[in-house]
């Protein structure tokens, strides 16, 4: 999620500082990988957390799995995966 929603200035630090290691540590690792998967909320937990997330959409776990495999299994290094 590139949007902010409101109580989530802490979570958008630790998320943006992930994406920049993921970023740079792509190139000092080389040729080692390293990416990240940066899902919306999760289809399967809006009962819980849908009211923090008004006017989003939500992403089913399975292509979040999806994700993940590609992110580990696929040739790119450096990506962000945004679902």
């Amino acid at each position: 999620m590139r949007e902010p929603v409101r109580t989530s200035a802490a979570t958008a630090l630790a998320n943006g500082a992930v994406e920049a290691f993921v970023r740079a540590a792509a190139i000092e690792i080389a040729p080692q990988r390293i990416n990240a998967v940066s899902p919306n909320v999760f289809t399967e937990s809006l009962p819980d957390y849908g009211d923090y997330f008004p006017g989003y959409g939500s992403v089913d776990l399975a292509n979040v799995a999806q994700a993940y495999v590609r992110s580990i299994e696929g040739a790119q290094t450096g990506r962000i995966y945004e679902l």
